[in-house]
């Protein structure tokens, strides 16, 4: 696994168009520092749909929740990826001449794991008789809640640093944090959506295993006070 890159990037910033302001025993600023890290993705999301079409809604209805079902009841062997209803609409058809002729319905299931070997075994099995949609990479929710924390005494340090040199620029010796926030700004870079369409899907038809190159995305972490100068 490639080892992650940490990128401090820091902002000092006073409040706008106000110079810092004198206490009675001191100067007060806010300011505010980032730390970001660039994380493997480790986590998989797909969506896969059949769509068809029937000159009778009943009917339409019947074949599109077969499908539905019998592929969420494959999904069951596959303990390490979670199958899950997605969205189900039908719609009718019209004639040249603005009369209902039939009707069209689509149902939608999700995918999601963390085991990208046992996510595209299965992906390349509901093809047989879905349609994939799209494929999509990010940082689970655990990797993210690590790296955060790792990041935390990082951008603190960099505030800390920050205020540090404001101190000896107004000659101050004297650093205290009297309000500190740590919040997290996710802007990272997310790989482009892989999409793979097929004209058709039949039962029969063997569907090779799709290659997944899940990329890294760049987590951010901000962190921003009030500082007071002594």
């Amino acid at each position: 696994m490639k080892k992650s890159r940490i990128k401090p990037m820091l902002m000092c910033c006073l409040l706008a168009g106000a110079a810092p302001f004198a206490a009675a025993d001191g100067i007060q600023l806010n300011l505010s520092a980032n730390a970001q890290r660039e994380v493997p993705n480790d986590e998989i999301s797909a969506t896969l749909y059949v769509q068809q079409s029937n000159s009778q809604a009943a009917v339409l209805a019947d074949k599109l929740n077969k499908i539905t079902a019998s592929s969420l009841a494959q999904g069951k062997t596959y303990k390490e990826v979670q199958l899950s209803s997605g969205s189900y609409n039908t719609w009718p058809s019209y004639d040249k001449n603005g009369k209902i002729n039939g009707w069209q319905g689509r149902s939608e299931i999700q995918l999601k794991s963390r085991n990208f070997s046992q996510a595209a075994e299965l992906i390349a099995k509901l093809q047989q008789t879905m349609l994939l949609q799209g494929v999509q990479f990010g940082v689970s929710d655990q990797a993210r809640r690590e790296t955060e924390q790792g990041m935390i005494p990082e951008a603190i340090a960099s505030l800390k640093s920050q205020a540090e040199i404001a101190a000896k620029a107004l000659g101050k010796s004297v650093v205290n944090i009297q309000q500190l926030d740590i919040g997290q700004q996710n802007h990272g870079f997310r790989p482009p959506v892989m999409m793979m369409k097929a004209a058709m899907a039949g039962t029969e038809a063997n569907v090779a295993q799709p290659d997944l190159q899940p990329g890294q995305s760049q987590l951010q972490l901000q962190v921003s006070g009030k500082v007071e100068l002594k």
